[in-house]
């Protein structure tokens, strides 16, 4: 069992991992950051080896490679929708 969005303890070897966010659900900021990095060379080694992921029209396969006019638009409106999201969380905390 997992202690989903708890952190794990400091002392535990998974902690500031890819591990530790995905299978243990530690959401703090060295799991986070382990994550991202671990993502954001995932996504580059797809683009590099051409290989385009989801569907036409999505943002996924834009980030991805795909720059046809259906996944650009998916993905400017995804942007636009995270930024949105973003600005409103800030409205709120302040």
């Amino acid at each position: 069992m997992t202690n989903r969005g708890k952190p794990l303890a400091d002392d535990d070897p998974r902690h500031g991992t890819s591990n530790g966010y995905g299978n243990h659900g530690c959401r703090c900021d060295a799991c986070r950051s382990a994550h991202a990095a671990a993502h954001s060379a995932y996504i580059k080694r797809q683009r590099e080896a051409g290989r385009v992921m989801g569907t036409h029209g999505s943002s996924l396969a834009y980030d991805t490679g795909c720059r046809c006019d259906e996944c650009r638009l998916a993905h400017n409106a995804r942007s636009v929708e995270k930024k949105r999201r973003q600005r409103a969380r800030r409205a709120r905390n302040s």
